[in-house]
């Protein structure tokens, strides 16, 4: 029986932080000993515990993590000191964990509060040390650092994954290298090294594997193993890893290449990543593309992605966190080959439910010898007190980069606004190096102080414009927040919208975490522009590059995207806005209708001063069960457009409704909530995190990002957290319902019969779930007396 004489239920103390986690600028030895120092500090070491036993039986009270096999408790344990010597030394893993735990409620309890599933590879699972048929909990190991470099050719895909774990345990442990065999295609050249060496693996079938992993399970009374229920996994054994040392773990393999449609999709599960003892200290993942067709575009509804073109058909798409806990799979699309306007379209359908697309709108490239418009461009720089003296400074750097941008056919203007609006020349000069040296000075030296006349700014900004003839542009930094003036913000929008007579693209770039993002984005959509988010935790020079793709002329205008055999609704981003740079647009949108629909989808746009129409056959099928992704992303959108309507025009019932709901059924945070007809603010969400949310919700593809503490999204289900248990969000009490007991004999015939469930079982011991017209319910049966 496991040996725990006192236990508490305090979950701050669960884990000692080891801040060299992750830390690339560090050496592998050099990391061991920051390790080994840190651990020192709190704990004896086997040299001081031998001094002491030589001298005394009593026992070491020893406070720290501890874990059952994987389940998280605090506790005190306290063993006999040259005990903790002989399992030290002289330890024996347990193959098939099979011991009791007397303290499951407290477990079960920590277990709905801290969900892990492992719908993925790369777990090293270790077995508990045992002695004089006494076994010792432990902790599960914590993944230091996590690298992956996926390499995409023609014919095949190549995969290099990384993965370091560390044991924090008193223990020399043993234990299971786990990865999930995920994707169609067999692999060729495996190869698998511990620590740079190569060693034997296995490569069992689901069918193999399944009663190992009930024994695991059962030994753990743990169900976060059960995402691998189903899949062929390559297994290695005996893996070791000693006392408060690493072990790294290299898997390289090479998989034939396949795309649909010029539309290539990637999948690398991150299961070892989210089994891992507390967040991950870095996550680094890389795709680099060598094909001979050209990569239009890329995009990931799991991760924040950067690109990197090296040539058309060369591009280094890198995926980088760091202590952060991985809760999904990382997925990357990728749009290749063609260089006219084109389309493609994603599907997503659970039964019962309205269906969401996802549209990629890909814009022409630009030919060689097409030289870029004469513009005419107003920079506006928001000097303000209340900006703050940081933000400024940002402001006047973002327009310093932009009159560095300038050709010498350009013109241009700046005006910095505060209570009075100050000009750098009464109307726009030509961009010669003398006349952007000295406007740069004049940036430069602008003080911060005095009120905001923001909607006098944005009027003198556009009354510099007289023709249409050449292109023009106003770029404004700021928050966006006037204080003195015209402040109604509808009042605002619609003036510049109709003062706009030239048509001027208007470009925002929202300054501080307390920006009034709902307003600097509807002035830049309705005036054809966009507006970017700079908070202090995004990288500047990646959004400046952003900024100046997009006030390049647009490759393709006028944009518009119909239906034909379909009701397709709530389309977002609505209307949509014109194409600039290299990167596509992705639309979200919901369908209706009985059974599988096949439509026509029509993409109409002006390039190159003649409308272009691109049509595409798609199948909108009644049940898709790819892509779970799409209806939080639409649902998001949905969420941000409301939330801009609510704030810009004031609250509407219906509207705050609409996003209660939404939050409730997909698991999202919000800055309110509807109850009994009245709205109450979500406690602790102020101004500047409601912002932020509302940006998040715009242009965020991270479903995560916006998820709330309750819930977690699994496939395409979502979870709510009540009294311990995890609850399917569309289970009502009307619906018929099974129930099972948790690790019996029929829970291991479910998740036999039916693998696809053990990723929604690995959400944790007590869980209902909707399935097959159907739901079933997981309930843990109590202990019996004496246990």
């Amino acid at each position: 029986m496991l040996r725990n004489r006192q236990c508490c239920c305090s979950i701050p103390a669960w884990h000692r932080p080891v801040d060299v986690q992750g830390d690339p600028s560090l050496g592998r030895e050099e990391e061991d000993d920051l390790l080994r120092s840190e651990s020192s500090s709190g704990i004896p070491d086997l040299a001081d515990i031998r001094t002491n036993a030589a001298t005394s039986s009593r026992s070491v009270l020893h406070p720290r993590h501890c874990a059952a096999g994987s389940f998280l408790v605090d506790s005190c344990w306290s063993v006999p000191a040259d005990r903790i010597i002989h399992n030290a030394i002289h330890y024996r893993p347990l193959r098939y964990m099979t011991y009791r735990i007397p303290v499951l409620p407290i477990i079960l309890f920590l277990l709905s509060v801290l969900p892990r599933q492992a719908v993925g590879g790369g777990i090293l699972h270790v077995f508990p040390p045992t002695f004089q048929n006494e076994t010792f909990a432990i902790a599960r190991l914590s993944v230091l650092l996590s690298k992956t470099l996926i390499t995409v050719s023609d014919s095949s895909v190549e995969y290099r994954i990384d993965q370091t774990f560390h044991n924090d345990n008193d223990f020399p442990l043993e234990g299971s290298f786990m990865m999930p065999l995920n994707g169609d295609g067999a692999l060729s050249d495996v190869e698998v090294k511990v620590n740079g060496h190569a060693i034997p693996f296995q490569m069992v079938p689901a069918e193999a594997f399944f009663p190992e992993l009930r024994a695991f399970t059962e030994g753990m009374k743990d169900p976060a193993l059960l995402g691998l229920a189903g899949k062929n996994i390559l297994l290695v054994r005996g893996v070791s890893v000693g006392i408060r040392k690493q072990c790294s773990v290299r898997v390289e393999f090479k998989r034939p290449l396949t795309i649909q449609s010029d539309l290539l999709e990637l999948s690398l599960p991150l299961a070892g990543e989210r089994y891992s003892l507390g967040p991950v200290g870095l996550v680094d993942i890389m795709v680099r593309f060598k094909m001979s067709r050209s990569v239009r575009s890329v995009f990931s509804p799991t991760h924040h992605i950067s690109v990197e073109r090296e040539a058309p058909h060369r591009c280094l798409v890198t995926a980088l966190t760091a202590k952060k806990p991985a809760r999904t799979d990382f997925t990357l699309i990728a749009l290749l080959a063609g260089r006219d306007l084109d389309l493609r379209v994603l599907t997503h359908r659970s039964p019962g439910e309205k269906g969401a697309f996802m549209a990629f709108l890909e814009p022409p490239v630009l030919q060689p010898k097409e030289n870029e418009p004469e513009k005419d461009v107003v920079l506006v720089l928001d000097a303000s007190e209340s900006l703050g003296k940081t933000n400024v400074e940002l402001g006047k750097r973002a327009l310093t980069l932009s009159l560095e941008k300038l050709r010498p056919a350009d013109r241009f203007n700046v005006l910095v606004v505060r209570a009075k609006i100050a000009r750098f020349a009464h109307r726009l000069v030509p961009a010669t190096l003398e006349n952007v040296r000295e406007a740069v000075e004049f940036v430069n030296t602008a003080s911060s102080e005095g009120g905001t006349d923001f909607y006098n700014g944005l009027m003198s900004a556009l009354e510099q414009f007289s023709s249409r003839k050449r292109s023009c542009v106003v770029i404004v930094a700021g928050d966006g927040r006037g204080t003195v003036g015209v402040t109604n913000r509808e009042n605002i929008i619609d003036d510049v919208t109709r003062r706009n007579r030239v048509r001027a693209r208007v470009y925002t770039l929202a300054i501080g975490v307390s920006a009034d993002v709902a307003l600097l984005d509807r002035i830049a959509v309705s005036n054809k522009g966009i507006c970017l988010h700079f908070s202090n935790k995004e990288d500047f020079g990646k959004i400046m590059r952003r900024l100046f793709a997009a006030v390049s002329p647009p490759r393709a205008s006028g944009v518009s995207l119909g239906f034909r055999g379909l009701s397709a609704e709530d389309l977002s981003p609505e209307p949509i806005p014109d194409m600039s740079g290299s990167e596509g647009l992705v639309v979200f949108g919901r369908y209706e209708g009985k059974g599988d629909v096949q439509a026509t989808v029509v993409l109409k746009a002006r390039v190159r001063g003649k409308v272009t129409t691109v049509t595409r056959n798609v199948r909108f099928p009644e049940k898709e069960e790819r892509h779970p992704y799409i209806p939080a992303l639409w649902a998001m959108r949905r969420v941000a457009r409301l939330l801009e309507r609510d704030w810009l025009k004031g609250p509407e019932p219906e509207g705050r409704h609409q996003i209660a709901r939404m939050a409730e059924v997909f698991g999202f945070k919000a800055p309110f909530q509807v109850v009994s007809g009245s709205d109450v603010p979500f406690p602790g969400l102020g101004q500047k995190d409601a912002s932020a949310l509302l940006w998040m919700f715009k242009t965020s593809n991270v479903v995560s990002e916006v998820e709330a503490d309750r819930y977690r999204s699994v496939g395409d289900k979502v979870f709510r957290s009540d009294k311990g248990a995890w609850i399917d969000i569309r289970y009502r009490a009307s619906i018929p319902t099974k129930t099972v007991k948790f690790l019996g004999d029929e829970y291991f015939a479910l998740l036999k019969e039916i693998p696809g469930v053990g990723e929604y079982l690995a959400v944790g011991p007590q869980v209902t779930l909707l399935w097959n017209g159907g739901a079933i319910r997981i309930v843990v049966p109590p202990e019996p007396a004496g246990q």
